[in-house]
Parts: C-alpha cells; sequence; structure tokens
C-alpha cells in the first residue's frame, strides 16, 4: 500500500492513475459502428423469425401442446424419484435400523467456504504480483 502511495505520488498522480472501473464500461473509439439494415434486410429478418416460429409452434403442437409436455416431463421425473410406495416393504424380518442424522457442516457452507477461500487466495496472489512489480520498477 505504501509503495502504491509512493509511486503515485513520484510518478505523476492523477496522469497514470488506471481508472479500472470507469474504463471497463467505455467505448471504444476505434470500434466502428456497426451499418444499418435496410428496410429489406429487416423485412427478411422478420420473416425468418416468424418462419423459424412458425415451426416451433407447429412442432409444440405435434408433442401434445401444454398437457403432452407435462406428461412427458412428469414421466421423466418419475425416474428419479426414490420413493418406494408405503404398501411395498422388502425385510429379511427385522426393524430396519432408523437413519442416524447428519453432523457436521453441510455441503453447501463447505460449497461457499471454499469459494471465498479461492476468491481471498487469487486476490492475494494479485496484489503479490502488484507489489513485486512496483519494487522492480522504483529500484
Amino acid at each position: 500500500m505504501i509503495a502504491g502511495e509512493t509511486e503515485y505520488i513520484i510518478h505523476g498522480g492523477e496522469d497514470n492513475y488506471d481508472y479500472f472501473l470507469k474504463n471497463l464500461f467505455k467505448k471504444d473509439p476505434n470500434k466502428q459502428a456497426k451499418p444499418k439494415r435496410t428496410a429489406e434486410e429487416k423485412a427478411a429478418r422478420k420473416e425468418q423469425r416468424q418462419q423459424w416460429w412458425g415451426k416451433q409452434k407447429e412442432g409444440f403442437q405435434n408433442a401434445g401442446g401444454v398437457e403432452g409436455i407435462t406428461s412427458t416431463i412428469g414421466n421423466i421425473v418419475g425416474f428419479f424419484k426414490d420413493d418406494t410406495p408405503t404398501d411395498y416393504d422388502v425385510s429379511m424380518g427385522g426393524q430396519p435400523a432408523p437413519q442416524p442424522e447428519k453432523k457436521g457442516i453441510s455441503k453447501e457452507v463447505m460449497i461457499i467456504g471454499g469459494i471465498a477461500v479461492l476468491v481471498i487466495a487469487a486476490y492475494g496472489f494479485s496484489v503479490m504480483q502488484k507489489n513485486k512489480k512496483v519494487q522492480i520498477q522504483s529500484a
């Protein structure tokens, strides 16, 4: 931090300061503007779009409409359910042991914590690299 402030003072202050967030959304002055579409091109694109959506509508109707789609989704979701019916029982004569409750840190908390650690490590590494560059330039 001190090295950055001294570099700011030595090298002219505001002239060399990098406004990252300000320049991030700045328009590129060398970028060429897209040519405007003519009325014919606009009409052709509109016709193409209407044909595409018309084909999608036909496919949707051929699939059975809303009822057909919902029944298909219901069938697919049924494959992933792990519940057995209540009147169905498989056992070898004994009572099943109750499953113990899981103790400890949940998986979601571990994932979020891991992401936070990686972000902090990346930030620390970038600051460390930045400080090395400042030291080399000033020496």
